[in-house]
């Protein structure tokens, strides 16, 4: 009785779940999610910023350093006002620039490196704890050692086109080696590149977890949303009307939302190992530091498996995450959405393997059955043929 009422219970919240797709389908068509057509971003800039770039926009604008070398003063204004400050405007980081007097101040500047640096102070006026991360990391000891190529804040986000990147991105504009590096130990080191933070290994001490992105398996990219649209998470969240996280159900219900139209290339779900909190990405250890231990996450219950997200990449780079339950990453009914993404040891569904067992099993018993059965009939056979030989002639006859 118990395994019909479970086929009962499946059936209902299968109906259930059909009748919250459509629904929310529903209401995807009837209230269209708007999508901002954007003109010339500058425009959208304060007048004091716009007064800024009436000289920093020019192309060839610099200041004469010492031994004949010079710093760009060049400020693209579209790029400045599509990154993440341009929100802040000029003055955020410049506070101490007068306009009415700045023209005519003179800043003395010993170099365009010893610039870079000095500013790194700046940064941490909004980004305190990010530098007290990165003061205790590799970066910040080669500098303290008077390395004044040691990475610095704007190497890695830039300054007046700050946009989000990925670390992978950002970490090999420098460590080109890196990637034979890693090819002469790890197995298969250029997916585990492209699928693993690199301060997932390079920031010991971090916490990590698992970020389910948003793929298009045809086109070999991640699926990235159109500016001003924002139509997963408002899916997300009508999908999980209890909001603990999407379960195993609720994302397989999703995944078909996303998927609904059946003229797009079908996405499906890409795992990668990123650390809880980006801002730990700056704590970088030095390299023999670096986590080289393969069951850090290829083993039941890693850690990284403990937090789950699900995620697509927004228009300005950076990921929009909604909560999952870690629970998604073993369950028979994400096997579809997670073809993208199987971490040996580590993503282990019981039933799965039971099945697998089961079907092993099955495979070997029609050949195994079938030598057994031949053996019997062979026996058989035989013990009939020695039978008839040594009955008399007349028994035969009789027989």
């Amino acid at each position: 009785m118990a395994s019909f009422r479970r086929v009962d219970t499946v059936t209902t919240v299968s109906f259930h779940n059909n009748l919250v797709v459509a629904a929310i389908a529903a209401f995807l068509a009837l209230f269209p999610t708007t999508f901002v057509v954007a003109g010339n971003a500058a425009d959208a800039l304060s007048d004091d910023d716009k007064q800024c770039l009436g000289c920093h926009s020019y192309d060839g604008l610099k200041k004469d350093l010492a031994g004949g070398k010079t710093l760009s003063l060049h400020v693209q204004g579209d790029a400045f006002a599509k990154s993440v400050h341009g929100v802040m405007g000029c003055a955020a980081c410049h506070a101490e620039v007068d306009l009415k007097t700045h023209s005519q101040t003179r800043k003395n500047i010993p170099s365009a490196r010893e610039y870079s640096i000095v500013m790194t102070v700046v940064c941490g006026g909004c980004h305190a704890e990010a530098l007290k991360h990165n003061q205790g990391s590799i970066h910040a000891a080669l500098s303290g050692n008077g390395k004044l190529s040691a990475p610095v804040c704007t190497d890695c986000h830039g300054s007046h086109a700050v946009s989000p990147k990925t670390a992978y991105d950002t970490c090999v504009g420098c460590h080109q080696t890196a990637i034979g590096a890693h090819q002469k130990w790890l197995p298969n080191a250029g997916l585990h590149l492209e699928v693993v933070a690199c301060a997932s290994c390079h920031a010991p001490t971090a916490q990590r977890m698992v970020d389910l992105r948003l793929y298009d398996g045809v086109a070999k990219k991640w699926v990235t949303e159109m500016a001003g649209f924002r139509g997963f998470e408002k899916m997300a969240r009508a999908i999980d009307a209890d909001g603990n996280g999407l379960d195993a159900l609720e994302l397989r219900q999703l995944m078909r939302l996303i998927n609904l139209d059946p003229a797009q290339p079908q996405k499906n779900l890409r795992g990668r190992i990123e650390l809880r909190t980006a801002v730990q990405a700056h704590g970088l250890a030095g390299k023999s530091n670096a986590i080289k231990d393969c069951t850090r996450c290829h083993q039941q219950g890693a850690e990284p498996f403990q937090n789950v997200t699900v995620s697509v990449v927004s228009a300005d780079g950076r990921p929009l995450r909604y909560k999952a339950q870690k629970e998604v990453l073993s369950s028979v009914l994400s096997v579809e959405a997670l073809r993208e993404f199987y971490a040996v040891g580590g993503t282990r569904s019981v039933l799965l393997d039971a099945l697998l067992i089961l079907a092993v099993l099955a495979g070997l018993s029609v050949p195994i059955g079938h030598q057994i059965l031949k053996r019997i009939v062979t026996k058989r056979m035989e013990r009939d043929a020695q039978s008839d030989a040594t009955k008399k002639p007349g028994d035969r006859d009789r027989a």
